[in-house]
């Protein structure tokens, strides 16, 4: 019974270390698609304004008004 003792640990580590490096990868996948979403955002639908949010996958261009806020001049949701 000793002698198999370390393979089921080994078998153990290695499987959460798999699992480890999946969710490293897609949490790296998850954070560029994010990031892209965030650029056409800002340089391509808002490129003529000069704020811009993206918030919940809808891109939010804001411009000034004559008392200096800001306010929503164009929305559009981001597929």
């Amino acid at each position: 019974m000793e002698r198999t003792g370390w393979k089921i640990t080994a078998i153990v580590f290695i499987s959460l270390f798999f699992g480890l490096l999946s969710l490293m990868i897609y949490g790296y996948y998850i954070a560029n698609e994010e990031i892209k979403d965030t650029n056409i955002c800002y340089y391509e639908i808002c490129e003529e304004n000069p704020e811009a949010l993206l918030q919940d996958g809808i891109c939010y261009c804001y411009d000034y008004d004559n008392l200096n806020n800001l306010i929503v001049v164009n929305t559009k949701i981001m597929d």
